[in-house]
């Protein structure tokens, strides 16, 4: 089994690229400017697609976050609402409680 040569390879794909680019460009069926022109209008497409789809993951990431902070602000006051009952309802056991002790206390003495 042979040890792949990393650099080589990575050498050899660079060269040939560059060398396929050149035989391209140089038996392009376009002049160079129209060829240019050519790059620069699909480069533009290119970076306006990406500004575009940049915008679309913004807005996304915007209304995921005021959807968050809704839920959060829903779940504050439940636990705020929560909080009032209980203390409502300690309230309303503590005063049943001493209702209870006042009447065992009179039907004691009675």
């Amino acid at each position: 089994m042979s040890r792949t040569n990393w650099p080589a390879l990575i050498t050899g794909i660079a060269i040939g690229a560059g060398v396929g680019a050149a035989l391209g460009i140089l038996f392009a069926p376009q002049s160079g400017e129209d060829t240019r022109n050519d790059l620069m209008g699909s480069a533009r497409d290119r970076l306006n697609n990406v500004k575009d789809r940049f915008s679309d993951v913004t807005d996304r990431f915007s209304d995921i976050t005021n959807r968050v902070n809704n839920v959060v602000e829903t779940g504050k006051d439940f636990v705020r609402q929560a909080q009032d009952t209980a203390e409502h309802v300690a309230s309303h056991v503590k005063d049943l409680s001493d209702a209870g002790q006042r009447a065992y206390r009179e039907a004691k003495n009675a």
